[in-house]
């Protein structure tokens, strides 16, 4: 029975011991759930930047810091929150394919003959990674067109983008006539430097600070211009285009006309010089021969020539008929 009742002592103890190394566990994950609840881990893509802004119970929302490209579970604090902007190059494009817009969309200027055309254009730029810069364009516009979002992004190209870029055609656009625009590659050069110069300088000023950048920025490098290309205007009146390619080709049968003119002028000259070296009779002599109408031989001197002569056949007696 002493033995008996020490057994039963020893493995009591055994059976207490795991059932507080059980609660235990149960205990470290239920911390491990309360924690992960507490607080928020903040994680980027290579190709974005993230601002880390506050929001505790205790503490006034405000901006943190910068969660670099790429960063994987960065604790932040209770009720933090964290935005990401894109930082690889961007593009607004409009009208085509792979546009922005729908395809068939294009900025309407009027040139200065008072002729609409229609343009399209590609945007090419980054997002300035400067920390005040991007905190600035976070809390002026990304915020407002919740641009942290795929789909706030694109709103916020609609809202600023697009205006600027037609305010800046529309500028522009009035110091050329339709046709320079459509079929002269010089001016219509001229007009997308024009245009691009005006879209820099109105971009700024409508979104409140330089918050973009151009295709080459790489966040340690100057910041650059966007890129600006346009396509070639076309006039929105078809029937204009048709009037410009008639009247080129009246001026090209015009052009030939004219070659074919001098060419007959050139031969009435040669013309007229023979005449006058050899006289009427002949000129007229040598074209003959030249056509081949006339055929000479030349003869030499106390030669001795035969010249076939044609032979005609004769009926015979026998061939002639009977009476």
């Amino acid at each position: 029975m002493v033995k008996l009742g020490n057994a039963t002592a020893a493995i009591k103890p055994r059976g207490g011991t795991k059932a507080k190394v059980v609660g235990g566990l149960i205990a470290a994950v239920i911390v491990i759930i309360i924690l992960f609840n507490i607080f928020n881990f903040a994680s980027t893509d290579t190709n974005r930047i993230g601002l880390h802004y506050g929001g505790g119970i205790v503490e006034a929302k405000k901006f943190k810091s910068i969660i670099p490209p790429g960063s994987t579970n960065k604790m932040i604090g209770p009720g933090d929150t964290l935005y990401t902007y894109p930082i690889d190059q961007r593009s607004y494009i409009i009208g085509g394919d792979g546009a922005d817009t729908d395809a068939a969309d294009e900025v309407t200027v009027v040139s200065k003959d008072n002729v609409r055309l229609g343009v399209r254009v590609q945007v090419y730029f980054t997002l300035n990674r400067d920390k005040d810069v991007l905190k600035s364009f976070h809390e002026r516009i990304g915020l407002k067109t919740e641009a942290y979002t795929d789909s706030g992004w694109d709103e916020m190209l609609k809202s600023y983008f697009r205006p600027q870029i037609d305010r800046a055609l529309s500028a522009v656009a009035t110091d050329y006539n339709w046709a320079e625009l459509y079929n002269n590659e010089s001016k219509k050069s001229a007009f997308q430097t024009a245009a691009a110069k005006e879209f820099t300088r109105l971009l700024p000023a409508a979104v409140g600070g330089d918050y973009f950048c151009g295709p080459g920025y790489n966040g340690n490098n100057d910041c650059g211009e966007l890129s600006f290309t346009i396509q070639k205007p076309m006039p929105l009146d078809k029937g204009i285009i048709d009037g410009l390619e008639a009247k080129q080709r009246a001026e090209l049968a015009k052009a030939t006309q004219e070659q074919k003119n001098q060419q007959v002028n050139v031969e009435l000259q040669s013309v007229q010089q023979q005449v006058k070296l050899l006289g009427a009779q002949g000129y007229l002599l040598k074209s003959a021969i030249e056509s081949g109408k006339i055929q000479f031989m030349v003869i030499p001197q106390n030669g001795n020539v035969s010249i076939p002569v044609p032979t005609t056949t004769q009926q015979t007696p026998a061939q002639q008929p009977s009476r």
